[in-house]
């Protein structure tokens, strides 16, 4: 059928008829019905919200065990809730030793790792006989792996400070020698 016979629909006829049998039942309490026109498109109409993804981060290693916590202030007790000082515990000692020293060791052990990753990109580096995959691709890993390297390393002498400075510390705090040994 054409459009010009007489007593046949146009294309335009039908598509109208179909919009206008449509009857839009009110919601229920319950239920939400998301299309066009129920989305806000500009943020003066109502509240838009947007995401924007970012990267994943890698915390670094000194994060896990942050400086405030190798102090005894750090643990929050119903005595200093009250408002008066609570002297740590033997067991708060040991606790703050045994992380103070994990610590140390992570670093020490990322400090490792970092240190043969870099090796071998340089390695790498000077065995690869294609400059522009060694320029593009291996020398800035290399850069950005010897950044990681320094940084690492500041991050061990930080933690090896901290854990040299544990004694006095506990000294200071009244804490007996035993409780910070391993």
């Amino acid at each position: 059928m054409t459009p010009s016979e007489p007593g046949g629909q146009s294309l335009s006829d039908v598509v109208q008829a179909a919009h206008g049998a449509k009857e839009v039942a009110p919601p229920d309490k319950g239920s939400l019905t998301i299309n066009n026109r129920s989305l806000v498109k500009s943020a003066d109409q109502g509240r838009v919200s947007t995401s924007k993804a970012l990267p994943a981060a890698r915390p670094p290693a000194a994060a896990a065990v942050p400086t405030a916590a190798l102090t005894p202030a750090a643990k929050p007790t119903q005595a200093a809730e009250s408002g008066a000082e609570a002297a740590p515990t033997e067991a708060d000692w040991k606790t703050i030793a045994a992380k103070a020293r994990k610590r140390v060791a992570d670093d020490q052990a990322r400090v490792a790792e970092l240190q043969a990753a870099t090796k071998k990109l340089e390695n790498d580096f000077y065995a690869w006989d294609d400059g522009q995959y060694r320029d593009r691709v291996i020398k800035p890993a290399w850069d950005h792996s010897r950044e990681d390297l320094e940084n690492a390393k500041q991050e061990l002498t930080a933690a090896e400070a901290d854990l040299a400075d544990l004694p006095e510390k506990a000294r200071k705090a009244g804490a007996l020698p035993g409780w910070i040994r391993e």
